[in-house]
Order: C-alpha cells, then sequence, then structure tokens
C-alpha cells in the first residue's frame, strides 16, 4: 500500500514538473522567439503604390486598430480612416454611462465615441510607432489609445471612406447628447422645476430605441469598429456574422486568417515584453 501511494506522489510531481516546464517553455517561446505574422494589403500597382476598383481610384485606407495590453489586459480596438491627403482619424469607442464595474456586469448603456484627428505627418508617425502624437491628442480620457500594437488594413476610395465616416456620426452624436443633457441634469440638483425637467429629458434620451448602447459583452470597441468598417467591406460582415469571440486579441487573429488578399496586417511599434505574453 505505502509502495503504491509512493508511486502515486511520484507520478503526481512529475505531472506538477512537466506542467510548469510547459508553462516556462510558452513564455520563453513567447518572449524569445514569436514573430507575429505580417501580410501586405494586395492592390493594383499605381504610382502610389494604391490599388483602383474600376474608376475609382483606392486612394484612401481603412484600419482596424488593436492595442494589446488596454482594457486591463482585455484588449482594445479602435477604427483608423487615412484620408486621400494621408490624414487620419481614430475612432475609440468606450463606455460612459456606467463605469468598469458596472459594465462587468452586464449594465447597458450609453457610451463615448472619441476622435483623435491626425495631420499627414503626425499620421504617417503614428503607422511607425503606433502611439497617436500628443499634439493630436485632445486632452485626457485616452488612455487606451495611447499604445497600439497590432494594425488591420485595406485601400478604399473616398467614397468607402464617406460611408464609413457617416456611420460614425450616431455614436459620436448619442455621446455629445448625453453629455449635455447629463450637464444640465447636474446643474440643476437644487432646483426642483429644472431637475423634473432635466430629468425628462434624460429619461426621453435614453428611451430611444435607435441609440446605440455600449455592452461590454455584445457592443463594445471591437464590435463598434467592426461593424462601422462593414458598411463599405463585405468580408468583414461576413466575419461579423459568423466568425467574431468576444475579446479584440482573438477576433485580430481570426481576422488576419479569414480576411482575404485586399487585406494586410503588420506590427506597430515594438511589444514590451507584457504584449508579447498577451500577443
Amino acid at each position: 500500500m505505502k509502495a503504491r501511494q509512493k508511486y502515486h506522489k511520484r507520478w503526481l510531481r512529475i505531472l506538477i514538473i512537466a506542467f510548469f516546464l510547459l508553462i516556462l517553455a510558452f513564455i520563453i517561446y513567447k518572449l524569445f522567439f514569436y514573430i507575429p505574422p505580417q501580410r501586405i494589403a494586395a492592390a493594383s500597382i499605381s504610382g502610389q503604390g494604391r490599388g483602383t476598383d474600376g474608376n475609382k481610384t483606392q486612394n484612401c485606407q481603412v484600419c482596424y486598430l488593436l492595442n494589446l495590453d488596454g482594457m486591463k489586459g482585455l484588449g482594445h480596438s479602435a477604427l483608423l480612416l487615412i484620408d486621400e491627403t494621408g490624414a487620419g482619424q481614430i475612432f475609440s469607442y468606450n463606455g460612459m454611462q456606467y463605469n468598469l464595474f458596472q459594465c462587468l456586469l452586464g449594465k447597458k448603456g450609453i457610451g463615448k465615441m472619441k476622435v483623435i484627428s491626425m495631420n499627414p505627418e503626425e499620421t504617417s508617425l503614428f503607422l511607425e510607432t503606433g502611439e497617436p502624437p500628443a499634439s493630436a491628442v485632445p486632452g485626457e480620457g485616452f488612455d487606451e489609445c495611447h499604445n497600439f500594437d497590432r494594425i488591420l488594413y485595406r485601400y478604399i476610395t473616398a467614397d468607402e471612406l464617406e460611408t464609413i465616416l457617416s456611420g460614425t456620426q450616431k455614436y459620436i452624436e448619442a455621446g455629445n447628447e448625453f453629455e449635455k443633457l447629463y450637464a444640465d441634469l447636474y446643474s440643476a440638483e437644487n432646483e426642483e422645476g429644472r431637475k423634473s425637467s432635466a430629468e425628462q429629458a434624460m429619461e426621453a434620451f435614453l428611451a430611444r430605441e435607435s441609440l446605440p448602447k455600449y455592452h461590454i459583452y455584445t457592443h463594445n470597441c471591437d464590435t463598434a469598429a467592426r461593424e462601422l468598417i462593414a458598411l463599405a467591406d463585405s468580408e468583414m460582415a461576413v466575419f461579423n456574422s459568423s466568425e467574431s469571440v468576444l475579446l479584440p486579441s482573438s477576433n485580430y487573429r481570426n481576422m488576419c486568417r479569414f480576411l482575404g488578399s485586399s487585406w494586410g496586417f503588420r506590427v506597430l511599434g515594438e511589444d514590451s515584453w507584457r504584449e508579447r505574453l498577451l500577443q
């Protein structure tokens, strides 16, 4: 009996050691040997290396951005649009009505579509580093956008860019209106008549069925970015309906495999050790 117990204990120790060695090997591989996949977006070659679609020149870009260690390590996604001049705009969707804990409990509320506008020089620098220049960031509250690590991109026409740009307006307008009504409600706190009117205005606003609502599990930063891209890209629409999962980093990997050659992908800047483990 004692011999059998010794035998079982020995095998248990061997299994535990083997498990930790596998974890160690995985960490070493991620930190020192793993090379993130890269691919150049396919396009008909022109003077600027950009493609054409019929009679419409594809001299703009739509990009899906990923911050690997954003959102407490869960990942944060954003949309980047680059127009024909090379100027770019980053659109980053975040929860606003509720705090992170309430969002994790499943609360659905108004989100804020934050916008970072960059001139061509700032955009070019961003595409090298993944870091929006400080001169382009309009204030505080942009922590999730300070260090993007991966980019998926494709060339599109100016009309397609306008289609996506128009789609961002409902997010921007909803966030701006909520902020205005919230400010009115706060300023009327000690005035009963104004407070009642402000509360009714807020209730009427939140009751609108057409409002985009942020939900950390079903309609988050990643969902908004992909849905906006799908307004002008049928491949992304198919991906959204059949292949998407919860985490942005997993969706990035899946998109690299699923999307066709019109899409390119690569690293932005240099990965930290934490980002190497999360990739």
